[in-house]
């Protein structure tokens, strides 16, 4: 006499470690997903390969590209790349590396 259910409420809500993403749209319509890191390029690139556990050889790989490149792999563009991976994905080097070869077209 419970009232059961296996469909509950997803548990661990999205965005809870600050990856919500603004409704709201930037100047001339374009959408701006609000992370623009701290200010300070290599602080932010130190904090990303950090944060998420990247290994030497994909750190490597970040570190080839141009500064407006490595901004959209880690998402400090204001695009929707996300800045932490290491809770929300399996394998962040792969995404890293993924995103890096999206980068690099």
């Amino acid at each position: 006499a419970g009232r059961g259910g296996a469909a509950g409420p997803p548990s661990g809500a999205k965005g809870a470690a600050g990856g919500m993403r603004s409704a709201g749209g930037g100047a001339g319509g374009r959408q701006d997903f609000g992370f623009h890191g701290c200010g300070d390029h290599r602080q932010d690139l130190q904090q990303f390969v950090s944060k998420n556990c990247l290994d030497a050889r994909t750190q490597e790989a970040l570190e080839t590209l141009s500064e407006v490149e490595q901004k959209k792999v880690m998402g400090t563009d204001g695009g929707p790349n996300s800045f932490v991976l290491i809770d929300k994905v399996a394998n962040p080097n792969a995404v890293v590396m993924s995103r890096l070869r999206t980068a690099q077209r």
